[in-house]
């Protein structure tokens, strides 16, 4: 996985190390996610299954209804 890394702006030297600004500068404002390969095969059946289940709820729903 390639990490994009983050626009950060130059500091001043003349910038007070604050904790505030020391706390923004070291947490990043984003937590890259690690799954294997086996886990996203699992995360794209559970999304088709979820959205073909949709499908066919909404047009039982319209047949129903006599559209």
């Amino acid at each position: 996985m390639v990490k994009v890394k983050r626009y950060k702006p130059v500091i001043s030297p003349n910038a007070k190390p604050f904790r505030a600004v020391r706390r923004l500068h070291l947490n990043p404002t984003y937590t890259p996610v690690k799954i294997g390969p086996r886990m996203s095969c699992i995360l794209l059946a559970a999304y088709s299954a979820t959205t073909a289940m949709s499908g066919i709820m909404l047009g039982a729903c319209l047949r129903l209804a006599g559209l």
